[in-house]
């Protein structure tokens, strides 16, 4: 409700309000102090952009252009022209004689050549016979050295009593070097019967022995021979 202005005497009297208006007024100011508070305190969110949408859409594939017809026209066919044919007549042929040629008395006639003389090649030299490898003739073998021919009476060992007695028995092997001359020069034990007193008492044999020398060829020559002595108690 408007304020209303008394004039008395033609000078304004008191200014008045009428408490309706003041209400209203303090209303206006609260709430605008409300609309001010508010404002500050919320947040103030930005506009989002507008999102923009494309719509693509796929080109149909474009047909081949149709090709033109042909439409050159087919090119005339060639007349043939029509050719007189006039027969020859027909004329009778005389058979001509065939002539006898003359023989030319001055044709040359024609002689065969003259053969040539062989040629004669001188005689290949002979040639030499390849001369024969010589084989080297192989040396004959040695043959070994021999103690058991009879003629040697080479004597056996001797048993010594006392081995008999002590049951001593065994085989002696000896390495000999028979000389050219068929004598024992070396003789070497090579197996032990196991007892001293058989192995001296084969080695003192056999150093007595004779020999058959080896042989290569024709000829005497030195070499080694192995010769077995066994002891034996049923001898």
């Amino acid at each position: 409700m408007p304020a209303q202005l008394a004039i008395h005497g033609g000078q304004p009297s008191a200014f008045r309000i009428s408490p309706t208006a003041m209400a209203m007024v303090v209303a206006a100011h609260v709430g605008v102090a409300l609309l001010l508070t508010v404002s500050r305190t919320l947040p103030i969110t930005p506009p989002r952009p507008p999102l923009m949408v494309e719509v693509i859409t796929a080109k149909a594939p474009t047909p081949p252009a149709p090709k033109a017809p042909d439409i050159t026209p087919p090119k005339p066919k060639p007349v043939a022209k029509q050719e007189r044919v006039t027969r020859a007549q027909d004329v009778p042929v005389l058979a001509a004689k065939p002539m006898a040629q003359e023989p030319v008395a001055n044709e040359a006639k024609t002689l065969p050549p003259a053969p040539l003389p062989p040629i004669q090649t001188p005689p290949a030299p002979a040639q030499a016979a390849p001369a024969a490898h010589a084989v080297p003739v192989p040396a004959a073998t040695p043959l070994p050295p021999k103690f058991d021919a009879d003629y040697l009476d080479n004597p056996k060992p001797v048993y010594p009593p006392i081995s008999r007695r002590e049951r001593e028995q065994g085989k002696v092997l000896l390495r000999v070097h028979v000389e050219a001359s068929g004598a024992a020069g070396k003789v070497e034990l090579g197996t032990s019967s196991g007892y001293e007193r058989l192995d001296k008492a084969a080695l003192a044999a056999v150093s007595r022995w004779r020999f058959v020398p080896a042989r290569q060829g024709s000829e005497a020559v030195a070499a080694w021979v192995t010769v077995p002595i066994i002891f034996s108690l049923k001898d």
